[in-house]
């Protein structure tokens, strides 16, 4: 559905800048008014212009602050275009801007820490929510639930075309991510996307980020395991589509980075990963004399473009099945 054209709700206000920490710069809007949900907006050199466009036109956006986090892009340029999206935004709005990049996990721990209200809403920059009632949505879950808790949308591809370079990207994500509600509700805490989810501030009190997770991969999952084992996990279908598909070069680079990750989250969870399917998988393949050999091979099938792509989703399974298992 596409999105209607609505004029903002307030004036446009000159940017009040500041300082929130040392190492920090913040920028404001300079609207006031109250709030149900902080949107918390993590980026590192992306301006996040498609986020942003469809933010402006939700219906319920006045009801919700803006808070971009842009983790050390060190980019005055990027600053300079991000300060145009909030000024933009129809409710308040902030850009805090840190030198230095410290991770996904101290990004969205450190957006926490700057929220000014009860529930959060994560959202990366390279997602865009589906339709315009996408936040009307979330404050219905809120007024729904019974305590903290943490909502998870999901996420589709309906606003994304893939490309030539991207389509193993997006066939892996359709078999592995874009699931409804039901289907993440039978592991409510495995299937929590933090691309993506609202929580509630007492779940994130008690239940932090973990910083040790460096780069990309498994720090929500060890997240929402976590959390699953205090709070109640709601899935409900609300999703944003994931614009920043990767390229297969990106996507194997990726992969082959988040095995010591993959290896933190075996040694915090060995129970539950007990039953993953990559888990026994890289087990296997930990012992196998041939293992590099075979990840070397899965690399290769999963970039050959004429392949059949369920073809190439096994070999990139099998690939950063075989990378994990080095790491065990």
């Amino acid at each position: 559905m596409a999105f209607e054209s609505q004029p903002p709700r307030a004036p446009i206000a000159p940017p009040q800048t500041g300082t929130t920490r040392a190492g920090e710069e913040v920028i404001s809007n300079g609207r006031q008014g109250e709030a149900k949900i902080s949107i918390c907006v993590p980026t590192w050199k992306d301006n996040a212009d498609a986020l942003f466009a469809s933010l402006i036109r939700l219906r319920g956006a006045d009801r919700c602050t803006l808070l971009i986090y842009d983790d050390g892009s060190y980019d005055s340029d990027l600053t300079r275009q991000l300060t145009r999206q909030i000024r933009r935004y129809p409710g308040p709005a902030r850009l805090v801007s840190a030198r230095t990049n410290h991770g996904r996990s101290h990004a969205r721990n450190r957006l926490m820490a700057l929220a000014e209200t009860e529930w959060i809403l994560y959202l990366d920059a390279d997602m865009q929510p589906d339709d315009e009632d996408f936040l009307n949505r979330y404050l219905d879950a809120i007024d729904a639930a019974k305590g903290p808790a943490l909502v998870s949308g999901g996420f589709s591809l309906r606003h994304v075309a893939p490309t030539e370079e991207t389509r193993l990207h997006a066939a892996q994500s359709a078999a592995s991510e874009c699931m409804p509600a039901s289907v993440r509700a039978e592991a409510p805490g495995w299937y929590v996307f933090s691309s993506n989810l609202l929580v509630h501030r007492a779940v994130l009190d008690q239940v932090a980020f973990d910083d040790e997770f460096k780069g990309w991969a498994w720090e929500d999952v060890d997240w929402g395991l976590r959390v699953a084992d205090t709070f109640e996990v709601y899935h409900i279908d609300n999703p944003a589509t994931h614009l920043g598909l990767d390229t297969d070069q990106a996507l194997i680079a990726k992969y082959a980075g988040s095995g010591a990750n993959f290896a933190r989250l075996i040694e915090r969870h060995p129970d539950q990963m007990a039953a993953s399917r990559l888990y026994r998988l890289a087990r296997r393949l930990r012992t196998l004399p041939g293992r590099a050999l075979i990840e070397r091979g899965a690399c290769q099938i999963a970039q050959i473009k004429r392949a059949p792509m369920r073809v190439r989703v096994f070999a990139l399974k099998l690939f950063r099945a075989a990378v994990y298992g080095g790491e065990l």
